[in-house]
């Protein structure tokens, strides 16, 4: 008679197959180390600097009929689209022409890969005979060829333009690279010698890989490895449901943009709408812009890595990251032919920086606004880290005749988003990474023709908040050890405007900056022995402001200095701790200009002034009232009060969902003023105003001021700043959340019977 047991994550396999939970709990570690190791051999046998030392690159472990199993902790919009490319090919590839020694490539956006540069790599495993894993990896090339150095082509209008594209394509064989592939792939790049080296690291650590995975199936024999991999999705898949069913039904709005196409200076809308009803989510973009001429799209694999590896960090930070199990939860929805879901001719290269990450910053802030609603969860609520994005990379012959081309690392350093019990970190790192760092000056200097004068955390630069954002990173070059001029290419957003999502009345992060100072003194500095600290510190003839996208070219004396992404802030900023703020005024994280202004703290001699603090906070509050208008109504009418009221669930910093009586309310927690029923938008009931994006940082002076702008949401009895979103002046006012009252009501009816 055949029985059944229970593997840890309740999936049923036969008896001989049965698995323990400690030799579960033993594979499935051992397998997140194999997978980590397999990422880090590659970077380390890498020859291009943004992949050894910024770590761009990520790799993932797939089950034989491709569910996603392990991803790493390097890009997540590079690992979690490994299982995509594993699936395309075996719905190509015929199961019979799958061999042990086989290794498939491809950088076709439309097969998997974020923009041409982004080489994938995924090997079949066999283990006598049978198919039972893949094992993938993804690597960032230095050039890929077409006509603009980096392969970021500014000025594509499709991808006939843009560099070559390979769909998958059997590149290894027997463990043995086709020659003949290889030398077509290397014959359009600028930098054939790192791009072979870069593929040979890829082969070593997937071969090496495999080898190990063979270890682990020889140690515990193979119906404990396959029952494991069905173990982690399903465990994966069943404590995020039980999340899920913890935070209320509801549905959260969020909005950003991509300024700049690379071809025309047109500002692009993403939105994203996250709807969650019982263990479910619907992610939908609908309302985004329709896919731009220039080379800011991207392709669905590229927007559904963005999703998922939002997923991943919000919901999985204590569990393995299987895109498999999430995969089962999600529905994604977005309409092909936007900018963000891009037909298979428009131009993608720069795909990866632009529509995938606005993507995520806009799916991240609407997932914080869910998460919020969950007293449990509340605490993995995040505002949006270096939203936006300051690329640039450099081209040019160097003294040893050798053409150098390479991304510049700095963003890697953006401010972090602000938790809902402490600040961003500073200088904290890029939020789709939670392994990638800012590359060594040093070794940036050795392998590209230019100096790094400075870099150095930027004052004013966090968003504003009860908790404020992680402050980023200024940073300066100059032209060195270069035979040629020097081609820079500015690869930015979040320029025209921040890209950045404040949370609950945070402030966005500063906006980025890029900026030229033709003809400076710099080198007569240097030979005096000035370093300078910032931009202003260098003098020259003219200052050239940047583009988002740009394409210059600068010479020996031409200082390059940009200002990166810094993380938003969450909540309002006049709710923050006075001596917090006085702290980050000596540590230069904050200038009294905006501890005065934004936070309402008053300082003497460095100490807070408390009677001036609190007369100068109270004077704001009545300063937003009195130039506030209502969302709707009409002016001066005083807004109910919702008293005698049971608290069910949060919804915001300053606002809660409450039962009065026999109804479901949202209210303001400062005040208790009714902010509208349970099913309908709170921010409907919210009074406004428009501020000057100068007016959160004067770091936001290069922006489109004459068409952007911050919009502030208070509540109408007190003042307090509940919502704050950089809009263009002509957009209506954007939605924020709604609740469905089915399961509150249903809850709220058992308090009732247990009374």
């Amino acid at each position: 008679m055949t029985t059944t047991t229970q593997v840890p994550s309740g999936s049923p396999v036969e008896a001989d197959e049965a698995l323990d939970p400690v030799t579960f709990e033993v594979i499935r570690h051992r397998l997140w180390a194999i997978n980590d190791d397999q990422a880090r051999m590659a970077a380390r046998l890498s020859a291009s600097p943004v992949v050894y030392d910024g770590f761009d690159f990520n790799a993932a472990l797939v089950t034989a009929d491709g569910r996603g199993l392990v991803t790493g902790v390097y890009i997540m919009h590079h690992g979690a689209a490994l299982d995509d490319f594993v699936r395309k090919l075996l719905a190509d590839w015929p199961a019979d022409d799958l061999h042990e020694g086989d290794m498939f490539y491809t950088n076709d956006p439309w097969w998997g890969a974020l923009h041409a540069n982004d080489g994938i790599m995924a090997s079949p495993l066999f283990y006598d005979g049978q198919l039972v894993a893949w094992t993938g990896i993804v690597m960032h090339d230095d050039d890929v060829g077409g006509p603009v150095p980096s392969s970021f082509v500014l000025g594509a209008t499709d991808r006939f333009g843009e560099a070559p594209l390979f769909p998958a394509m059997r590149i290894v064989e027997n463990w043995e690279l086709k020659r003949d592939i290889e030398r077509a792939r290397l014959r359009n790049s600028r930098t054939p010698e790192v791009n072979a080296l870069n593929m040979r690291a890829r082969i070593a650590a997937l071969r090496a890989t495999q080898e190990r995975m063979k270890e682990l199936i020889d140690r515990y024999g193979l119906p404990a490895f396959l029952a494991s991999q069905d173990g982690i999705i399903d465990y994966v898949e069943r404590v995020v449901r039980g999340r899920l069913r913890e935070i209320p039904d509801g549905t959260w709005y969020a909005q950003g943009y991509v300024d700049h196409d690379g071809t025309n200076d047109e500002v692009y809308k993403i939105c994203c709408r996250v709807t969650k009803r019982e263990d479910n989510l619907v992610i939908d973009f609908e309302g985004t812009s329709p896919e731009a001429q220039g080379p800011v799209n991207c392709a669905r694999p590229a927007m559904e890595g963005a999703v998922v590896g939002c997923l991943l960090l919000a919901l999985c930070y204590d569990l393995p990251w299987s895109v498999g199990a999430l995969r089962r939860i999600v529905e994604i929805r977005a309409e092909e032919g936007s900018i963000n879901n891009a037909a298979g001719t428009a131009a993608v290269s720069l795909a990866s920086i632009q529509g995938t990450l606005c993507t995520q910053d806009v799916t991240a802030s609407a997932i914080a606004k869910m998460l919020l609603s969950s007293e449990r969860f509340r605490s993995e609520a995040q505002a949006t880290w270096a939203a936006g994005h300051p690329g640039a990379a450099m081209a040019a012959t160097g003294r040893d005749g050798e053409y150098a081309v390479g991304s510049i690392t700095d963003p890697f350093a953006g401010g972090g988003g602000a938790r809902t019990f402490a600040d961003g970190v500073d200088s904290g790192g890029i939020y789709h990474s939670m392994g990638s760092r800012l590359a060594n000056a040093e070794t940036c200097e050795d392998r590209r023709p230019f100096l790094q004068l400075y870099r150095t955390e930027m004052c004013d630069s966090g968003g504003a908040g009860r908790y404020r954002g992680g402050v980023c990173v200024a940073f300066g070059s100059v032209p060195h050890k270069e035979r040629s001029d020097v081609t820079v290419l500015t690869l930015s957003s979040g320029v025209e405007m921040p890209g950045g999502m404040g949370l609950a009345g945070g402030a966005p992060g500063a906006a980025v900056s890029n900026i030229v100072v033709r003809d400076s003194d710099i080198w007569s500095r240097l030979g005096d022995g000035q370093v300078p600290r910032a931009e202003e510190e260098v003098a020259g003839g003219t200052v050239e402001a940047l583009a988002a996208k740009d394409l210059i070219t600068i010479k020996h004396d031409d200082v390059v200095a940009s200002v990166t992404n810094a993380g938003s802030g969450y909540g309002d900023p006049l709710h923050r701790d006075p001596a917090a703020v006085a702290r980050d005024v000596i540590e230069g994280h904050v200038s009294t200009w905006s501890a005065h202004e934004n936070y309402g703290v008053v300082l003497t001699d460095g100490a807070v002034d408390e009677a001036a603090t609190e007369q100068r906070r109270a004077d704001i509050r009545k300063e937003r009232l009195a130039e506030a208008r209502p969302v709707h109504g009409t002016t001066g009418t005083d807004p109910a009060v919702v008293e005698d009221a049971e608290v069910l669930h949060p919804v915001a910093d300053a606002v809660e969902a409450v039962r009065a009586g026999t109804g479901l309310r949202i209210r303001c927690t400062t005040c208790h003023s009714d902010l509208g029923g349970y099913e309908e938008d709170y921010k409907q009931s919210l009074v406004f105003r428009e501020r000057p994006l100068t007016d959160l940082t004067e770091l936001n002076k290069r922006c489109r001021t004459d068409a952007f702008v911050a919009r502030e949401f208070y509540c109408p009895g007190c003042g307090v700043l509940l919502v704050t979103d950089v809009t263009h002046r002509d957009e209506p006012v954007r939605e924020e959340c709604r609740f469905f009252p089915g399961q509150a009501q249903q809850d709220s009816d058992l308090l009732d019977a247990t009374a």
